[in-house]
């Protein structure tokens, strides 16, 4: 961890997990290196502007006009220069632990010396509890109290964090998650980088239309479009419909890396642009020489091994309206490895 950060204390509490309270960085490790603080970390390091701020930052200078931006540079630091592993121990549980401890119910003093020393808040409620009462009747009559205050109280845990940078209290399912973020990674490296090739524009066209069909095939996008038989129109309207279904997740992954770079995660709310432009001239220029070496990474999570591969692997025959069958030997089109 950087000098200027103060060093954590080994003990930290975790909101987003199955569990809340740790010993240290390596026990909470075991359950956020699956869990949506991983996907954070993985869909920072999707985000070409990062990248290029981890890359031409110092430690007293980050190079980026966007204040958001800058911000999560200073606590991620560089992502793409460790495992996650490496990374949790030495920076995100700090990153991602609550900076205060979780409210609780207590007895206030009976004492009116020392009950006039304690701090009331205007999301607290003060209760008079007759102890002679059975507890059922103590509890029902709490409950009816806690109703007129129904407004105050939180829908959600996540919203009563206090983390530096606090999960996006949404519905979200780590699966879901997962799954945006392999369709935007295999677009990566199977097609996005079609553009350092030396190839004609049909070529690249045809490409991408059957990348697009693997990757939805592999990570099971559309089922009831991955078994290609009947007509030509047919196959022709399966085949384009899976390929819409990949580009609507590209597009909704597009959204999560550019609110995690405003520190925010999960979110599918489309970032507005500041006022002031994310890098100014001197920085541009030094972005160009940096434009090569960005293509050549391979920013395949670890979580998603081999699908690159995989993706490559899966049959896929170009489909035209228009085409002639032979009407005898119409089989069925079954999209499979090979």
């Amino acid at each position: 961890m950087k000098d200027d950060l103060e060093a954590p204390s080994q003990e930290h509490l975790l909101k987003g997990q199955s569990r809340v309270r740790f010993r240290s960085p390596e026990e909470s490790l075991a359950v956020a290196k699956e869990g949506v603080h991983r996907w954070w970390w993985e869909f920072l390091r999707l985000s070409k502007d990062y990248w290029l701020v981890c890359q031409t930052s110092k430690e007293s200078r980050v190079e980026t006009q966007d204040k958001n931006l800058a911000r999560v540079y200073r606590a991620f630091g560089n992502v793409y220069d460790c495992t996650f592993d490496d990374w949790w121990i030495d920076r995100g549980s700090w990153v991602f632990r609550e900076q205060d401890p979780f409210p609780k119910v207590k007895e206030v003093a009976r004492n009116p010396r020392e009950r006039a020393s304690h701090k009331y808040s205007a999301d607290h409620v003060w209760i008079d509890i007759p102890l002679k009462l059975s507890r059922r009747t103590i509890q029902r009559q709490i409950g009816r109290i806690l109703d007129l205050h129904e407004e105050q109280r939180l829908n959600n845990r996540l919203e009563m964090s206090s983390s530096m940078f606090k999960l996006n209290p949404v519905q979200y399912r780590v699966h879901t998650l997962r799954k945006m973020y392999e369709v935007h990674a295999l677009h990566r490296e199977l097609i996005d980088k079609l553009s350092t090739r030396v190839m004609t524009e049909e070529k690249v066209a045809l490409v991408k239309r059957a990348d697009l069909f693997r990757i939805g095939k592999l990570l099971r996008v559309s089922p009831s479009n991955e078994s290609l038989g009947g007509d030509v129109d047919k196959i022709f309207e399966k085949q384009n419909r899976m390929r819409a279904s990949v580009s609507r997740l590209r597009k909704r992954s597009e959204l999560l890396i550019a609110n995690v770079e405003q520190g925010v995660f999960p979110s599918f709310k489309p970032v507005t642009p500041t006022e002031n432009k994310r890098f100014n001239a001197r920085q541009l220029e030094m972005h160009k020489e940096l434009e090569a070496q960005w293509w050549s990474l391979d920013l395949t999570s670890s979580l998603s091994a081999g699908k690159i591969d995989d993706a490559r692997r899966v049959h896929y025959e170009e489909e035209q309206r228009g085409r002639q069958f032979d009407i005898v030997d119409k089989k069925e089109r079954v999209v499979k490895y090979s």
